[in-house]
C-alpha cells in the first residue's frame, strides 16, 4: 500500500471550472449544500480581479466508489477522479458566473471598475457590461467594436481585458493522495469545525491599523496588556475602541467609528480614553473593593463609566451613582443579550445631562425591577470559571 501525501500545484480558473464541468472535479456526498448568497459573487471577483489571494482549494483524489452529492454535473468515471472537499462555494460560484447561469448574472462597470449582480437597472444602462459577455470570445469582438472610436476606449479595453485575465488567475491546490475515505471525511470535518473566523475586534483592528500606522502596535495593544495584567482581562479592544469613538466625538449624532475619523481626533482621543480607563478602574476599586473583573462579567460594563470619566469633570460626578449603576449593570446582565444595541443606548444616555439617570432608565426597559434578586446572585455563584479567591469569597461575604 502506497504512503499517502500532499500533493502542491495551481490551475487556473479556466481549468478549474472546465474540470467541474466535465465530472474531473466532484462534490462528494458528506459534502455541505451550496450556501453561498449571490450577492457574494461579485465580491468573489473583484478579489481575483484585484489580483487578491482567494485561499487554495483542498482536492482529494481517488479511485475509490464514492457517491456524488450533485446529479450534476455527472462525475467522469474513465479514470481517478478529483473530490473537492474544500472550495466548493468558489468553484460553484465561479461556474455559475462564467455563463450568467442560475441567476448569478454579474455586471462590470469600466469606467467605476466595480462588479455587481445585474438587475433591470444595470441591463438597461450601457455603463455596466455582463461579465458574461466579457469572458465569451464572441461577444466579447462585438463589444469592442462598440468602443472603437470613443476616447475611453483604451482605457476600458485595458480594463475589460483585465476582467478576461481572471480566468487565468491560478489557484493553489492542495490534492490529497492515497488517501483512504475515513481521511477524506475526517479533513472535511476538521477543516469545517476548527477554523477561526474573524471577529469584529480583528477586523476593526485591521482597519484602525490600516489608517493610522503603529496607533494599534505602539499604544492600544501594550496599554491592553497592561490592564489586563491589572486584574482586568474582560477588557478588549473593541470595548476601548467604543469608548475612544465616543470620546472623540461626544456630541455626533450617530457613531463615527475609528478608522474614519482622523489621526489627529483619534491620537487625542486615545489619550483622553487612557485617562478615563484609570479613572474607571480607581473607582472600582476604591468603591467596590474590587481588584479584578471576576464579578464583573463583561468588560462592556466599563465602557459608558470610561465615557462618562472622559466627559464629565471629576467634580461633577458622583462616585456613588456610577458605582451603583455598575453594580446593577452587573447583576442585571446588562448586555447578555443584544450588547451592541444596548452599548449604543448606553452610550447615548452619557450624552445626557444626567448620565447616570439616563443609564438607569435603560435598566429599566431591561428589567421590570432593579431590585436585587436570590437569583441574580446564584448566577453569579454558579460560574464555573471562578475560582475560589479572595474577590470570590469577598463577594460572597457581603451577599451575605
Amino acid at each position: 500500500m502506497q504512503e499517502s501525501r500532499l500533493k502542491h500545484e495551481s490551475r487556473t480558473i479556466k481549468n478549474l471550472v472546465e474540470d467541474y464541468r466535465a465530472g474531473r472535479i466532484v462534490i462528494p456526498e458528506f459534502q455541505r449544500e451550496y450556501v453561498w448568497r449571490k450577492s457574494k459573487a461579485p465580491l468573489l471577483i473583484d478579489s481575483i480581479y484585484q489580483n487578491f489571494p482567494i485561499s487554495s482549494l483542498l482536492l482529494w483524489r481517488s479511485d475509490a466508489e464514492v457517491h456524488a452529492r450533485r446529479a450534476t454535473p455527472r462525475a467522469n468515471r474513465s479514470g481517478s477522479t478529483s473530490w473537492l472537499i474544500d472550495g466548493q462555494q468558489r468553484v460553484i460560484t465561479l461556474s455559475k458566473t462564467i455563463d450568467g447561469e442560475d441567476g448569478i448574472d454579474g455586471g462590470f462597470n469600466p469606467d467605476t471598475e466595480e462588479f455587481k449582480l445585474s438587475n433591470a437597472a444595470t441591463r438597461k444602462n450601457p455603463d455596466w457590461i455582463r461579465v458574461a459577455d466579457i469572458w465569451s470570445d464572441e461577444a466579447f469582438r462585438r463589444l469592442r467594436r462598440q468602443f472603437d472610436g470613443s476616447r475611453q476606449a483604451e482605457r476600458f479595453e485595458a480594463r475589460l481585458e483585465r476582467v478576461r485575465r481572471i480566468r487565468d488567475y491560478e489557484v493553489p491546490i492542495v490534492e490529497m493522495v492515497d488517501h483512504d475515505f475515513d481521511d477524506a471525511v475526517k479533513a472535511f470535518e476538521r477543516i469545517n469545525t476548527l477554523g477561526v473566523r474573524l471577529k469584529k475586534e480583528d477586523i476593526e483592528s485591521a482597519r484602525v491599523a490600516a489608517r493610522h500606522q503603529r496607533l494599534i502596535a505602539d499604544e492600544i495593544v501594550p496599554y491592553l496588556h497592561q490592564i489586563r495584567q491589572q486584574g482586568f482581562q474582560r477588557l478588549n479592544v473593541m470595548h476601548l475602541f467604543r469608548a475612544c469613538a465616543f470620546i472623540a466625538r461626544p456630541d455626533g449624532r450617530n457613531r463615527t467609528p475609528l478608522h474614519e475619523l482622523d489621526r489627529k481626533e483619534v491620537v487625542g482621543a486615545w489619550k483622553q480614553t487612557k485617562q478615563a480607563t484609570g479613572q474607571a478602574i480607581a473607582l472600582i476599586r476604591s468603591e467596590l473593593g474590587l481588584i479584578n473583573m471576576d464579578i464583573l462579567w463583561s468588560g462592556a460594563l466599563m465602557v459608558p463609566l470610561i465615557a462618562i470619566c472622559a466627559t464629565v469633570k471629576a467634580r461633577d460626578r458622583k462616585a456613588d451613582e456610577l458605582v451603583g449603576w455598575l453594580a446593577l449593570a452587573a447583576l442585571c446582565r446588562r448586555y447578555s443579550g443584544a450588547s451592541e444595541t444596548a452599548l449604543e443606548q448606553d452610550l447615548r444616555a452619557c450624552k445626557q445631562s444626567d448620565p447616570v439617570r439616563a443609564l438607569l432608565a435603560n435598566l429599566r426597559t431591561h428589567r421590570s425591577t432593579l431590585l436585587a434578586e436570590p437569583k441574580d446572585f446564584f448566577r453569579f455563584a454558579q460560574r464555573p470559571q471562578w475560582p475560589a479567591d479572595p474577590v470570590h469569597r469577598q463577594y460572597e461575604s457581603r451577599r451575605a
